[in-house]
């Protein structure tokens, strides 16, 4: 793709986003696990076109708060919503296991899915939207993940059998059970350990006389960034063997997966505002940076890398943001050739975890968005 044009007519900074690279994305998870049912975690982005090209997947989607859960039937097409109730419960999750009580009671007009992992929350839920399709998310391992998520949420394993239990004899309907390993998870075994408790967890509830009939494996499928990464096609293979080994046929299986989907989606295209020698180092200064589209830097622990449209000796070279703030830097070691002020370069893979986490810091305006294909 010619990235020069689009960033001389729109200008930079320029967030490209492949809905056709969204599609092979989603497919590609279709492919090596048809057994499990896909809702895409927004959180990752967010952006209205994505949403839309997902609703003509079938796809479902995981939202974390009231704001996510209206901007998901803002963007669907309306010939989704004909029925409107069914649409809220087969294809929304709302996977944040704290809500704020006017969530639970906007929520409450139409049966949703929803997680818990307290008895606190199961009060809230009895009170204010005591119809809501229950899962309880466990605790589990999210050793060699780039982003932990387990210190936060989850119930220890050991003690869900007694918080499903409790949830049903409150009158409230447990669906199933929820886990996640962890963004962008590099270590298989978080999945294997996982699946294991939840079989565990699954018998229990059945000797105990209450059923449940979904789980829901969340996301953290790895992408791409560099080649150290684990081939999907391989985790994808073991977690179909496990699945079908350990959960009968019954069992509904979904997953939560943003990262995958929306990661290798986008390209940022950036302009070179300036440059000088610190540190007998060449540092490029650039239109965005860690408070915008790079964001990710910081809250999703991704070392982004730029490419150049010139050719010419690499020299070690310093990236770094616009604002007035020294820890508005991007990187420290990118091998980059001599350029000027107004050259462009740009980052690939930054489709996830960026715009999503943009600010308008020091009062520099967020990337333009432009959606392709």
């Amino acid at each position: 793709m010619n990235l020069k044009e689009p960033a001389r007519k729109h200008g930079t900074p320029l967030l490209l986003i492949d809905q056709d690279t969204i599609k092979k994305n989603y497919l590609a998870l279709r492919k090596h696990l048809p057994r499990v049912g896909l809702y895409y975690a927004i959180k990752a982005n967010p952006e209205p076109e994505i949403i839309k090209t997902l609703a003509e997947l079938n796809a479902g989607y995981d939202v974390a708060s009231l704001e996510e859960y209206e901007s998901v039937l803002r963007a669907v097409p309306q010939k989704h919503l004909r029925d409107l109730p069914a649409f809220i419960y087969d294809r929304i999750i709302m996977a944040n296991t704290i809500k704020p009580i006017n969530t639970l009671k906007k929520m409450a007009r139409h049966r949703t899915l929803m997680t818990y992992d307290n008895p606190e929350e199961l009060k809230k839920i009895k009170k204010y939207c005591p119809d809501a399709g229950l899962i309880c998310r466990i605790k589990v391992a999210n050793v060699g993940s780039v982003v932990e998520l387990s210190s936060k949420f989850g119930v220890e394993p050991g003690d869900a059998p007694n918080l499903i239990e409790q949830a049903f004899k409150m009158g409230l309907t447990v669906e199933g059970l929820s886990f996640h390993v962890g963004s962008q998870c590099l270590n298989i075994e978080n999945y294997l350990n996982a699946l294991e408790a939840s079989a565990g967890i699954f018998a229990e509830m059945g000797s105990r006389g209450w059923r449940l009939k979904l789980l829901n494996i969340g996301g953290g499928f790895p992408v791409p960034y560099d080649d150290n990464v684990i081939a999907f096609t391989k985790l994808a293979g073991k977690l179909r063997r496990e699945i079908d080994r350990l959960f009968p046929k019954e069992v509904e299986i979904v997953a939560e997966p943003g990262r995958f989907i929306a990661a290798t989606s986008a390209t940022l295209v950036v302009s070179i505002v300036g440059k000088a020698r610190r540190d007998d180092k060449m540092v490029y200064y650039i239109d965005d940076g860690v408070y915008g589209t790079l964001s990710g830097v910081v809250f999703d622990h991704i070392p982004y890398h730029f490419r150049s449209f010139k050719r010419g000796k690499p020299q070690l070279s310093a990236v770094v943001g616009p604002t007035c703030d020294a820890f508005d830097t991007v990187s420290t070691s990118e091998n980059l050739p001599d350029l000027k002020i107004g050259d462009l370069l740009y980052v690939n893979n930054i489709g996830a975890y960026s715009s999503a986490s943009a600010t308008t810091f020091n009062g520099f305006p967020k990337a333009r968005i432009l959606n392709i294909n």
